[in-house]
């Protein structure tokens, strides 16, 4: 016969003692301060000396006080990992950590805590909102995929240390390190732009029309038509050279690297440093190709593309 004792606990009790995923590791001071209390406890129960009952119920209720101050310390306490708009390879980049207090008092002695990013973050005191800054540093290019964040907290004695995680639905997309890729600027007039075997120039548009001159055999592509519609007569369009729409595809395969990683990097660098010259860039990579396009949302295409590869 088993008798099993079934005591009716409050709901709000359960909820205050019992959180869901949290966890509680008694540290070496609370090892020391236990092992300590049961020596009391035999003491006294083989001397019955009033003065060790006494000092047992002292260790016992301070005790229970550091587990209730530790429980509520955690109580309403969120946290979130603001990344960057660029998270590079091999660099040192700065992310946010926010933790909110939800409650009254404040909360003390959080630590936000991810293994895997290698992230840890101290705060001493929060009393409504506290922000900080961790530099993290990415070994590889890709996602990274992190589960949850860790939060604890030692407060009040030091004992126990208690802790639950919040979970973290966004991925960290880490771009590949740029390497240097020494580049032959191109010839100025279009169509005959020439450089490395793994550059592709071109140019596209017409470019910008800053007036009208006399037709000396410019081509079809430039004559003036409502000039000669106007007079009966041909004229030939001035356009500024340098207001042409410059191309450039990236052909990887071509790039001289050692192994895929540094071809990778080196397309990397190639894409930036275009980009910035006012280039629309496009990459070609066995049979896949992005055709050449400018803006931001283009480049981080790009960067996308190389992280994933």
């Amino acid at each position: 016969m088993v008798l099993k004792l079934d005591f009716p606990r409050p709901k709000w009790l359960q909820r205050f003692l019992f959180k869901k995923g949290e966890k509680v590791r008694i540290n070496f001071g609370g090892k020391v301060y236990i092992g300590f209390t049961i020596l009391v406890g035999l003491a006294a129960v083989n001397t019955g000396n009033n003065i060790l009952y006494i000092l047992l119920s002292f260790l016992l209720a301070l005790m229970g006080v550091s587990g209730f101050f530790s429980r509520y310390n955690l109580k309403k306490v969120k946290v979130r990992l603001i990344p960057p708009n660029e998270v590079w390879c091999c660099k040192s980049t700065p992310f946010k950590v926010v933790v909110e207090n939800r409650k009254v008092f404040p909360a003390f002695l959080i630590e936000v805590f991810e293994r895997n990013i290698d992230l840890k973050r101290d705060f001493l005191m929060v009393e409504k909102s506290a922000e900080g800054e961790v530099k993290l540093n990415f070994p590889n290019r890709g996602v990274y995929k992190s589960k949850a964040l860790e939060v604890r907290s030692t407060f009040p004695f030091g004992l126990f240390e208690r802790s639950f995680s919040v979970p973290l639905e966004e991925e960290i997309l880490v771009y590949p390190k740029p390497i240097e890729v020494k580049v032959k600027p191109p010839l100025s007039k279009p169509r005959r732009e020439k450089g490395e075997s793994f550059l592709h120039f071109r140019r596209s548009g017409e470019g910008a029309v800053e007036g009208i001159k006399e037709y000396a055999g410019e081509g079809m592509r430039l004559i003036h038509w409502k000039a000669f519609a106007k007079w009966g007569e041909l004229y030939a369009k001035e356009v500024a050279e340098e207001s042409f729409l410059r191309e450039v595809i990236i052909d990887m395969d071509k790039i001289p690297a050692s192994d895929k990683e540094e071809r990778i990097s080196k397309a990397t660098y190639l894409v930036l440093h275009f980009s910035r010259l006012g280039y629309a860039v496009g990459l070609k990579y066995g049979e896949k190709e992005i055709p050449p396009s400018a803006g931001r949302e283009h480049l981080r295409e790009l960067l996308k593309f190389l992280a994933l590869l």
